[in-house]
């Protein structure tokens, strides 16, 4: 099927790489106890915070770059990137980098929400008319926000300690939860989410008896811890853009993710507060309650990764549910049953 005739390419590549660079952190490798140290010598370090800067703005332009290849293999079959397309991607990594670094000085929650919206349909309204060739749009755009850059960071003000540490521990806690993905990073900080909406869906789906206590309660854990519940979206989302834009290939790759995810939910189990175990229901039925929540999971996961292929009529076959269900229940049931013991150490 052609997607080109349903599918702008330019609008979807426009959201992709706002995504991306919306996401940008400045790292200045600040730890907290070296601002006692550092404030005197503020004035000082501007050629540090200078080389900081040039540092984000390299990994911007690497991560672009990347993606940006991927990209247009999948969707321009070409490996070829126009001058033009690279100057762009220099461009507005540029350009991003300048804007989140003038954060530091907004004032209040109303000033912060206006930058942050008008950087990021900034970034997409660059992005687009540059791939429909509006230079015109482009050049008014760049101009604009390019002296509103100059202007905010030529005012001698000070630095805003809180958010530049803010930012690096930010940084740094990216990249554990993406190395915790594949081995254990000890003492990483948990963050929490209350997501009130799908408890309450959970309440009205999850039946209220003895023998699914833990069940109610690995799902509220799931869904409210940010770890487990972005992983799981973030998979999911890969899976549906995959199937998507390759769905000859797309089973394999549903078999990967759901692999991927029941592994990466494993440690959930752990998660429960020792006292919780007091609660008189046998260990066995507590180990049977994670499988099936497990299971659950997965299921969803799978029913929403086949959806994506089955808007290809041509390419979503019954049999790549079936195949799908069963590896579900046999990964569930035959490799993470012998890895789960709530009532172990973690």
């Amino acid at each position: 099927m052609d997607t080109s005739s349903h599918i702008s390419v330019e609008g979807l590549l426009s959201l992709f790489v706002t995504f991306l660079l919306i996401r940008t952190k400045v790292r200045t490798f600040m730890k907290r106890a070296d601002i006692i140290f550092l404030l005197p010598l503020e004035w000082g370090l501007k050629p540090y915070f200078i080389k900081s800067l040039v540092y984000s703005f390299v990994l911007d332009v690497v991560k672009l770059l990347s993606f940006i290849t991927v990209f247009i293999t999948l969707f321009l079959h070409t490996t070829t990137i126009k001058p033009s397309l690279l100057l762009f991607i220099v461009g507005i990594a540029a350009y991003n980098i300048l804007m989140k670094w003038t954060e530091q000085w907004l004032e209040n929650q109303v000033q912060f929400v206006l930058h942050r919206l008008n950087r990021l349909f900034s970034i997409y309204l660059i992005c687009y008319f540059l791939l429909k060739d509006d230079w015109v749009f482009v050049l008014v755009l760049m101009s604009v926000n390019s002296v509103y850059c100059i202007f905010s960071i030529r005012k001698n003000r000070s630095l805003n300690w809180q958010w530049l540490i803010d930012e690096e521990e930010s940084a740094l806690l990216r990249h554990f939860k993406f190395i915790n993905i594949f081995i254990d990073v000890p003492h990483l900080k948990r963050s929490f989410r209350n997501r009130r909406l799908l408890t309450m869906v959970l309440k009205r789906c999850i039946p209220y008896s003895q023998t699914s206590t833990f069940v109610y309660l690995y799902s509220h854990l799931f869904v409210r811890y940010n770890d487990y519940f972005y992983l799981y979206v973030r998979l999911t989302v890969i899976g549906i853009f995959v199937n998507y834009a390759v769905p000859t290939s797309g089973w394999i790759v549903n078999l990967l993710i759901l692999f991927i995810t029941g592994f990466q939910l494993i440690p959930l189990q752990h998660e429960l507060k020792q006292n919780v175990l007091l609660y008189p229901i046998p260990k066995s039925k507590v180990n049977d309650s994670f499988l099936k929540f497990v299971l659950v999971i997965l299921y969803a996961q799978l029913f929403i990764l086949y959806c994506a292929m089955f808007i290809h009529l041509s390419t979503a076959k019954i049999y790549d549910l079936v195949i799908g269900s069963l590896f579900v229940y046999g990964f569930v049931y035959f490799f993470v049953s012998k890895r789960v013991d709530v009532s172990g150490s973690v």
